[in-house]
C-alpha cells in the first residue's frame, strides 16, 4: 500500500497477530479474499505486469514462516491435472501448546 499523497510505502500492517510489510499484507488481503486464487490472479490483483510467479512463490513462503506459530498459515492447493497451476488459500487451526 503507498500514501495517496506522496507515494511512499505505508508502514507494516497487523494480520493475525504479525505485522506484515505492504506487498506481503496485500498478498495475504488477495488470498483471504479469493480463496483458491492462483499466483497470476494474486499479480493481476496486486501489481500487473510488475511481479512474478516466482517471486509470488517466495512471498508466500516468507508469510508463511512469518506467521509460523500463529495458527494462520497460506496454503498451496493442486487443481485436476498435471499442469493447471494451483490456487492459495488461508487456513486458520487453533495455537498449539
Amino acid at each position: 500500500m503507498m500514501c495517496r499523497c506522496c507515494g511512499q510505502p505505508l508502514p507494516p500492517q497487523e494480520r493475525a497477530g504479525v505485522h506484515l510489510p505492504a506487498k506481503k499484507a496485500a498478498i495475504f488481503d488477495t488470498i483471504d479474499r479469493h480463496p483458491g486464487i492462483t499466483a497470476l490472479g494474486i499479480i493481476a490483483n496486486c501489481w500487473p505486469d510488475k511481479m512474478s510467479v516466482k517471486v509470488v512463490h517466495s512471498h508466500v513462503a516468507q508469510i508463511n514462516d512469518l506467521m509460523a506459530g500463529t495458527g494462520v498459515k497460506i496454503r498451496g492447493e493442486k487443481r485436476g491435472g498435471w499442469n493447471e497451476p494451483g490456487g492459495y488459500r488461508i487456513i486458520r487451526r487453533s495455537k498449539r501448546r
